[in-house]
């Protein structure tokens, strides 16, 4: 039971490594299948046949995306959505209460801390995945930057920046957020020629309905969020 743990837990690791370097799914089941059919022959652990997984696929020569390909097909478009739900976020109490929405330089800066935070997530990526407690720290700093935005909106036009009309601020902003989901969603629903597939099974893998809610609930993430905002925004009014 052990050994398999540690297999286990070994092939995990070595899987995560693989997509840190942006392998096709393909090639990572091809090399794990290997794995395991010599693993099956020399009755080895697999630390003591290939090292740690961390040093073994990098020493592997896979085919793999452009670098940073998900920077663009994934990453940009959930930046544009989160700036989307601040702006939403900000512009909804205003509007609700046909009040200009009043902006102060440190407000601005604390509603750009997440959008900078993720914008700069490709330089430590890694470290984000191999180390919980820096996930933890970004999510509480998103989170008080978040939370200080709203305590330090000026609540006078003469404390404030800039004085704006919030509504074309809402609208354009919740058009983006929707905008993005139905693609993200219309993406989601075609086929994924990248999943990690075993060779030597003869089943098809098909994700289930769970995997598909949690899934569509994501893509959708923000605009419930906004309507939420926006529910909460008009019981204050």
């Amino acid at each position: 039971m052990m050994h398999e743990t540690t297999d286990k837990k070994w092939f995990d690791e070595l899987v995560l490594e693989l997509r840190l370097r942006q392998v096709h799914g393909s090639a990572i089941g091809d090399t794990v299948a290997s794995a395991h059919e010599l693993l099956a022959d020399t009755g080895q652990r697999a630390e003591e046949a290939f090292g740690p997984a961390r040093v073994y696929a990098a020493a592997l020569e896979l085919p793999s995306a452009p670098q940073h390909e998900w920077v663009r097909r994934a990453l940009w478009p959930s930046l544009l959505g989160l700036l989307a739900f601040l702006l939403f976020n900000q512009a909804v109490v205003s509007a609700v209460r046909s009040e200009q929405m009043l902006v102060s330089p440190a407000q601005l800066a604390l509603v750009a801390t997440p959008v900078v935070l993720i914008a700069l997530l490709p330089l430590y990526l890694t470290a984000v995945i191999r180390r919980i407690w820096v996930l933890i720290a970004l999510s509480a700093i998103c989170a008080l930057a978040g939370l200080l935005s709203g305590v330090v909106a000026p609540t006078t036009p003469a404390g404030a920046w800039l004085a704006i009309d919030p509504l074309p601020w809402l609208i354009g902003s919740a058009l983006t957020m929707v905008v993005l989901s139905t693609m993200n969603t219309i993406r989601s629903l075609r086929p994924n020629n990248d999943d990690i597939l075993d060779p030597r099974s003869t089943t098809t893998h098909s994700n289930g309905t769970g995997t598909k809610v949690v899934v569509l609930i994501t893509n959708w993430l923000f605009p419930i969020l906004a309507l939420a905002m926006l529910g909460l925004a008009l019981s204050f009014r």
